[in-house]
């Protein structure tokens, strides 16, 4: 399937986008190549290859949660100056 210059302004026109003569045929070239790119993709052989299965979770493969209770507020606000009680304080951006 060969990309052709009505084609491309028919998807322009399509996509409500205006393009010129200069653009066209440099998306007409683009096109080409990206339809060449797919027809190479169907000449490979894929028998014998599974399912991909990137992306999918099984229960038995998540840890469990456990609760953790800790207090490390001391700890953290040791590091800072600018604190009042258990909070670090900050200067005001907003009037």
């Amino acid at each position: 399937m060969e990309i052709d210059t009505e084609t491309v302004k028919k998807i322009a026109r399509l996509s409500r986008i205006k393009i010129t003569n200069i653009e066209s045929a440099d998306i007409q070239t683009d096109l080409n190549r990206i339809v060449e790119f797919v027809k190479k993709l169907s000449e490979v052989d894929v028998n014998g290859i599974g399912e991909f299965n990137f992306g999918k979770t099984y229960l038995e493969d998540m840890r469990l949660d456990s609760v953790a209770v800790s207090d490390s507020t001391d700890d953290i606000l040791k590091n800072t100056k600018n604190k009042n009680q258990d909070f670090f304080t900050v200067p005001k951006i907003v009037e």
